[in-house]
């Protein structure tokens, strides 16, 4: 149970820094990216510079910003999203999970349709690891796995519906693979890749929304255009000196430094990542960003090379993105109902321990509890 006495004196000794004052740090990002901007030589800087974080490059002039216009045609979106029940570890002799794909797809027409999907799938825990005997069984392959179900029933009813436009609740940059052993990442990517070039040769186009971005790529080239060297050596500068100029920006995440130069109904240029993670992708499903200014919120939309070579495609996905936000006052109203589609509640999680239980006795088969799960089901005093 919380103390809440005990948690008002926590929130009393750093009430001053709670909420820090950051007009001095974003005076600093807005002089600085009016600078880059203009910079003619600015790109090059980027692509020689020798920085321990993350720049991406992009398309024409960093300052151009284009106007998304409202869409006036009829169009079609469909969204998935997805959740788990993990392996319980208080739990011996059910090796499952549970993984439910939810979805909603919606046409705009003199004739609308809303359809809503939620479908369940139970996996083995050992089948996922059979196939290579150097993979382990954690959290993770879940998580992959999922993202792997979400993918491919998003191609499966973009493709029976005849759908305009497939979005995803978050990135397209498989970045959680980015750390794990050759054998997770290569058996996942190539999945997950395979999976996006059937959109490719489709001609279905997909995007991935995320609200209120935590990114920090724009604000690495506002570092960049801070630091002390014509081209930055991040290694050599720490070991000479002991201040840094470009972390007075540390603070900021980029959708505070779109806001200095996008205005309502505007998007950004194009931008590319350059992840380590990206490396593996196809030329044609490079990922690629921009941002888009709402007015409710700054989204960044990901999507992939071979959209964004097509404006006609890349005006599509934006426009609908702007009225997918403006629908769900505030976030895309496909993902919203996507994700009330697809989450497992409380009382779900309930009703999955009891069909794992009612198939232990059918099977005269036991189920053992750790006393810390008996006790949460039922505390004794």
């Amino acid at each position: 149970m919380l103390n809440k006495n005990s948690l008002l004196i926590e929130f009393k000794k750093v009430s001053e820094k709670l909420f820090p004052n950051l007009a001095y740090e974003s005076d600093i990002a807005q002089k600085t990216w009016d600078k880059i901007s203009n910079q003619d030589n600015f790109k090059e800087k980027v692509e020689l510079s020798k920085s321990s974080f993350l720049l991406p490059s992009w398309q024409n002039n960093l300052s151009n910003i284009f106007k998304v216009n409202k869409i006036e045609t009829d169009y079609s979106v469909i969204a998935i999203d997805g959740s788990q029940i993990y392996p319980d570890r208080n739990i011996s002799g059910a090796g499952c999970f549970l993984i439910n794909i939810g979805g909603c797809s919606i046409k705009y027409s003199d004739k609308s349709e809303v359809k809503f999907y939620s479908e369940p799938k139970l996996f083995l825990t050992q089948k996922l690891i059979d196939k290579n005997e150097k993979i382990s069984f954690s959290q993770d392959l879940v998580d992959f796995k999922r993202e792997e179900l979400e993918l491919s029933r998003l191609l499966e009813l973009s493709v029976e519906n005849n759908i305009d436009l497939s979005l995803v609740d978050g990135t397209v940059i498989f970045w959680p693979l980015e750390g794990k052993v050759d054998e997770v990442k290569n058996f996942f990517l190539n999945l997950y890749i395979n999976i996006l070039n059937k959109f490719y040769e489709q001609n279905k186009l997909i995007a991935g929304v995320i609200s209120f971005p935590k990114s920090r790529e724009l604000v690495n080239l506002i570092k960049l255009g801070l630091c002390r060297f014509d081209y930055a050596e991040c290694i050599s500068c720490h070991r000479i000196y002991n201040d840094f100029p470009c972390k007075v920006v540390d603070s900021l995440i980029d959708s505070q430094v779109t806001k200095f130069f996008l205005p309502k109904n505007y998007r950004s240029t194009i931008f590319f990542s350059k992840s380590k993670i990206v490396d593996s992708y196809p030329e044609h499903l490079k990922p690629c960003f921009f941002y888009l200014n709402t007015e409710k919120e700054i989204i960044r939309v990901e999507t992939f090379s071979w959209i964004v070579n097509d404006s006609s495609k890349l005006d599509f996905i934006a426009s609908i993105a702007l009225d997918q936000v403006e629908k769900g006052m505030g976030y895309p109203v496909v993902l919203a109902q996507a994700h009330e589609a697809a989450v497992v509640k409380g009382p779900d999680r309930e009703f999955f321990y009891y069909l794992l239980q009612k198939e232990a006795l059918e099977q005269s088969k036991r189920i053992f509890y750790s006393q810390k799960s008996l006790k949460k089901r039922g505390i004794a005093v």
